[in-house]
This record gives structure tokens, C-alpha cells and sequence, in this order.
């Protein structure tokens, strides 16, 4: 266990390393620090628990090249580092890491002092960080956060109907159902949290001031979508957009995020929604946004509605990075992002892990130690692709690990 702020350095193995088609200095530019944490005062709005949101701390750590990271302490432990670096991840040479709040903000106001340029992927509270340690502004982020705003950024066509309402309208008005609300105060979210899709009059009686501001609350037409994907796209420091690829998204009977099937190509049935994705990406753009980001999407009767716009490093944009360079090594074009617990002790986890990267049919992303969380379940959480010539392929693979005791979290 190490001090707030510390800088953690090691050396590369010989191997030859992956390489994602975009390197952070390629979108961002030099002199610049990776910040993967989502921060908040409360975590209500983001999906997962506190040992799974951690656990996102890693996921990026091999697509960054040598751009510095800040990253929990749990994520950065020795074993997951070599687990990761066998795997032929090229792994950044210093990392600034924490082992709770306190470390985390004491870590960025050391940054500050050094009049280091941070990518955060949201804004943070006014008194935690100053505006000058951020690369993209945080008015920008903000913007870019709310929900209120995508009808500003997306064609009006490719929009479900949706209207502004307090929860007392929503009680009083009774729109037809089913429906969707959305949280209306701005506040970020992620991971399909701060959505609720409303099948029954009964479940409004459930909803109170943890959801967000009761008075400004999206109401949205539902979509009983054929197909649900995510568009990626990249908007560096000259403003030029590129399409990173495309993710279908797995969700849980309450529509929570929980993995995706990535791929870099794309048909003809989905070519006219790249196109208005690269529209979406040039407005984004054009409100001073340098990043990547990843577009919602259903599909249904021949139309497509932009659901959600996730300006932020996504779930599937590490993996989409990495894509071309792992089919090209391995032969397999078949990629599915998926969450795992391991239950057992955080040793026992690793070799089996191995087991697995040998086989060449899983590629470790991000591995969280538990113990930094003694208050919490000691559940050891593995973020990773698992790979296959096929779908069934990568099914069977789930199905072994499975057998392994890597439970895939749903």
C-alpha cells in the first residue's frame, strides 16, 4: 500500500506489444495526464458497486501508450500488471494511484500544483478541481452530460418523442404507457442508471428524490427496439472525426449495461446511422469536445433513435482500439466485452485467468484487488474480451470459464 499520489514505475517485457489504432497522444496531444475515474459526491447515477466502478480504473490502462494515468491502487498491484503485460498489453511507465477519496482528490491537487492538463470524463465538483487542470473544459462536459441536451446535438428525426415534466404532471397526466424517464437535472450517469422504463402506474410511487430532481424529469416515447447497438467515434485536437466501430449492447431485464459484442466493421443496414453519427460527433465537436464518445441506438420498423450519448471513453472503446491488431494476430474476428467476479481469493484468480490468455481466448483488460476494500464483498472483479472465430465459439469459451469460476456479471 503506497502514499497518496504515488507514482508507480516499471518496465515493459520484450514482447511485441498491441498497439490501438489511436493512441491518446494521437487524440489529445502531448503533456497530458488520463484520468478514467468517474467522481461524485454520491455514486446513485452510475451503474455497478464500488468495487466494479474501481474496477473501471484499469480498463484503459492499455491503450494509453505512455501517457501517465491516475488509476486505484487495486487496480495497479503486481499481478495484475504482469497478467496484463503477458498478454502483450503495452502498460504506461507511471501511474499516479489512491486508495480512496481522500488520496484520489490530494492526487489531483498535487496535478494542479504541477500545472499538469487532465482528461477527465466528467466534470468534477466545483471545490474538488480547478477549471485550469482540465484538457476539455468542464462547462463542456457538462454540456455534453446532460440529457436535456441531445435534441441540440441530434437530428430531430432520429429522436424518440420526449417531453420535460415534473413527477407531479407524470402523476396527474398518466401518459399512455409504457414510457421512459430519464434524469433532468443534469447530473451524469452511466451504465443504463438514471433510466427507468415504466410498464405499470405503480412503479411511479416508487420514485423519489435518489432518482434526481422530482420537477424536471425526460419523458420519453418507448422504443420496442429489434436491435440495440452503440456507434463509436473519435474527435481529436484538429477536429478531425474518425469511426472507431460498433458495440451491440447486452442489457439486463432492467436495461442496466452488462458487456458487448465489438466489431470495427459494419454493413450496409447501419450505414446511414454512422453517417448521422459523424453529424452527432461533428456537433459535439464543435462545442470545443476532444475525446472519443460512443452513441445509443435502437433500431425498429426500418428507423433508428439516438438514445443516449456517452462522451466518454465507453465500455467498448478500449476493445475497439485494440480490435484490428488482435484479429490480426489471433485470426479471430469475434469480440465480447464482458464483466467477471471471481469469488475465491484474488491469488487463486490470476493463474486461472492465465489459463485462459494461453488458450488465447481472453484478453485481461483491468483486474481489481479486493482487499483495498475491507468493508466491501471480497469479490475480485475481471474486466476483459473474450475471443472466438465465432459467436458460438465465444459462448462455449463463457461457458468454461464459467465452469472456472468466473462468473459473468449480469
Amino acid at each position: 500500500m503506497g502514499e497518496a499520489a504515488k507514482k508507480l514505475t516499471f518496465t515493459q517485457n520484450q514482447q511485441l506489444n498491441f498497439r490501438p489504432v489511436y493512441s491518446l497522444q494521437d487524440i489529445y496531444g502531448e503533456e497530458i495526464i488520463f484520468n478514467p475515474k468517474l467522481y461524485a459526491e454520491d455514486y446513485q447515477h452510475f451503474a455497478g458497486d464500488l468495487l466494479s466502478l474501481n474496477a473501471l480504473t484499469g480498463r484503459e490502462l492499455s491503450v494509453v501508450g505512455n501517457t501517465p494515468v491516475v488509476c486505484h491502487e487495486a487496480c495497479a498491484t503486481k499481478p495484475a500488471l504482469q497478467l496484463l503485460k503477458k498478454a502483450g498489453l503495452q502498460l504506461p511507465s507511471k501511474l499516479y494511484t489512491y486508495r480512496n477519496e481522500e488520496e484520489y482528490i490530494e492526487t489531483l491537487k498535487l496535478l494542479s500544483k504541477q500545472q499538469k492538463k487532465v482528461i477527465f470524463q466528467y466534470p468534477h465538483p466545483e471545490d474538488k478541481v480547478t477549471t485550469e487542470l482540465y484538457r476539455v473544459g468542464p462547462e463542456v462536459l457538462a454540456y455534453l452530460c446532460d440529457k436535456r441536451n441531445i435534441p441540440e446535438l441530434v437530428p430531430s428525426e432520429h429522436i424518440p418523442k420526449r417531453r420535460m415534466m415534473s413527477l407531479e404532471q407524470i402523476l396527474e397526466e398518466k401518459p399512455q404507457l409504457p414510457f421512459v424517464l430519464k434524469t433532468g437535472d443534469g447530473r451524469p450517469t452511466s451504465g443504463g442508471y438514471g433510466v427507468l422504463l415504466i410498464n405499470d402506474e405503480k412503479q411511479l410511487e416508487d420514485i423519489n428524490e435518489s432518482f434526481g430532481d422530482l420537477t424536471s424529469i425526460i419523458v420519453e416515447e418507448q422504443i420496442p427496439y429489434e436491435q440495440n447497438i452503440s456507434v463509436h467515434y473519435m474527435a481529436d485536437k484538429n477536429g478531425v472525426i474518425q469511426f472507431l466501430g460498433k458495440s451491440e449492447q447486452l442489457v439486463t431485464e432492467d436495461g442496466n449495461f452488462c458487456g458487448s459484442w465489438i466489431s470495427t466493421d459494419y454493413d450496409d443496414s447501419i450505414a446511414d446511422i454512422v453517417k448521422t453519427g459523424f453529424e452527432v460527433m461533428k456537433n459535439i465537436s464543435d462545442k470545443g469536445y476532444v475525446g472519443v464518445a460512443g452513441f445509443d441506438v435502437l433500431l425498429y420498423n426500418g428507423q433508428y433513435y439516438f438514445i443516449d450519448l456517452n462522451v466518454r471513453f465507453n465500455a467498448s472503446t478500449c476493445g475497439l482500439l485494440l480490435y484490428n491488431e488482435i484479429q490480426e494476430r489471433f485470426g479471430k474476428k469475434c469480440m465480447r466485452l464482458c464483466n467477471f467476479d471471481w469469488n475465491e481469493n484474488f491469488e487463486s484468480a490470476i493463474p486461472i485467468a492465465e489459463k485462459f490468455l494461453d488458450k488465447e481466448h481472453f484478453i485481461p483488460l483491468s483486474v481489481l484487488d479486493p482487499r483495498y476494500f475491507p468493508d466491501n464483498n471480497q469479490v475480485t472483479k475481471i474486466i476483459g474480451l473474450v475471443i472466438g472465430h465465432s459467436s458460438e465459439e465465444v459462448e462455449e469459451v463463457l461457458e468454461e470459464m464459467n465452469r472456472a469460476g468466473f462468473s459473468l456479471k449480469e
